[in-house]
């Protein structure tokens, strides 16, 4: 049985920077990953906009909000890309990229000795002691054959949005989810407001679910692809989005015009977990040790309105404590991502790229400062 410094679960963007973080430091890391390769949601749901790095000022270019590996990538991204990937939507700053661009730094950086990656592997239940995880089993598929591993490790770090180390059940489908369709094309037609209304009509004359009537399109100049999301509530909705795909082709002659490449393998949700921390103010940062700021605006669905917005006010960021990034269960488990555990109010504001890659650093740094004090 191999032992490591850190064993983190999920190679999402969170896992990555966790991961990224622990390998800089010089600990023996391990990333575990159901699938075969890095990218997780964001790479499932085609992701081309890092939101949640700036602070939504007037700065130019933008200012980051957290310091550390989201400067490191925002200064990789933006060498390849020059301030043209600084987007502006509406109130709020994001920074557009390629995917393999993306996944490639991350590919690179980890490339060293005191790091092992487990693609295609599921994790069992941990064997614990005392509060503390001693081992995890892993169930590795090589081609039709499954392999069972032993991992021991001091810490763990849990970046899965699924919370499979953990002894309570964590997630709530208090938000709709997101479920994608990847399309390729150029135009010179806007089709940000003709896509939402036409879909708007299509559910109500086929009387679907009323969320459904909620799409969105988004255009990245970068890659020339466009992302058709569905605000969904479970599996039993993809049936019904490819649906109103094809009554959207017929209706929109532009959109007619866009070659579909394909869709999100799974329905994304929202969860939130039950256990609440509290999230503080910018006024108690200095006396309760603020470990992420969030300028992320709040998200509340409304099914007659949608999407319903909370933004910062100037120079108040959403504080994301230490204490949401450690398991309630277990002393030495650590969260990252959409796995923290933060209250329902600011869950929107948490689980965006830029705030899941600070979260992945800083459960590092909580889980080493934990390490200091057990020796």
């Amino acid at each position: 049985m191999e032992k490591f410094d850190v064993i983190i679960m999920g190679a999402g963007i969170a896992g990555l920077s966790a991961a990224l973080t622990a390998v800089k430091n010089g600990m023996h890391t391990a990333l575990v990953e159901k699938e075969s390769n890095f990218g997780g949601i964001a790479k499932d749901c085609f992701h081309t906009y890092i939101c949640g790095l700036f602070k939504n000022d007037n700065a130019r270019p933008f200012d980051i909000a957290n310091p550390g590996i989201c400067s490191d990538i925002f200064r990789f991204l933006h060498k390849c890309y020059g301030d043209k990937s600084l987007v502006k939507m509406g109130k709020v700053e994001t920074l557009a990229f390629i995917q393999k661009d993306l996944w490639g730094y991350f590919f690179k950086n980890l490339n060293r000795d005191n790091f092992i990656f487990y693609g295609s592997s599921k994790c069992l239940k941990p064997v614990s002691e005392n509060r503390k995880i001693k081992k995890i089993t892993i169930i590795r598929q090589h081609g039709n054959q499954n392999k069972e591993i032993n991992l021991a490790a001091d810490v763990f770090v849990d970046a899965t949005g699924c919370a499979p180390l953990s002894d309570k059940s964590r997630t709530n489908h208090s938000q709709l989810g997101g479920y994608c369709f990847l399309l390729q094309g150029g135009l010179d037609t806007d089709l940000s407001l003709i896509i939402p209304y036409t879909a708007r009509k299509i559910v109500e004359k086929y009387n679907l679910n009323e969320y459904l009537k909620f799409v969105t399109i988004t255009y990245n100049f970068l890659t020339k692809n466009y992302i058709l999301k569905f605000s969904v509530k479970n599996s039993d909705d993809m049936a019904k989005c490819h649906f109103i795909y094809e009554k959207l082709n017929k209706d929109i002659k532009e959109l007619s015009g866009l070659k579909f490449l394909k869709a999100s393998q799974n329905i994304h949700l929202r969860d939130c977990n039950r256990i609440e921390k509290k999230t503080l103010t910018h006024e108690q940062v200095h006396d309760t040790g603020c470990a992420v700021k969030s300028y992320w605006p709040t998200e509340k669905w409304d099914i007659k309105k949608g999407t319903l917005y909370q933004y910062c006010k100037k120079d108040k960021p959403f504080c994301i404590p230490v204490s949401a990034l450690k398991d309630d269960g277990f002393d030495n488990l650590f969260l990252a991502g959409k796995n923290i555990n933060i209250s329902q109010h600011i869950h929107a504001s948490a689980r965006v790229m830029g705030i899941c890659i600070a979260t992945g650093e800083q459960a590092i740094i909580t889980a080493s400062n934990y390490l200091k004090k057990e020796t």
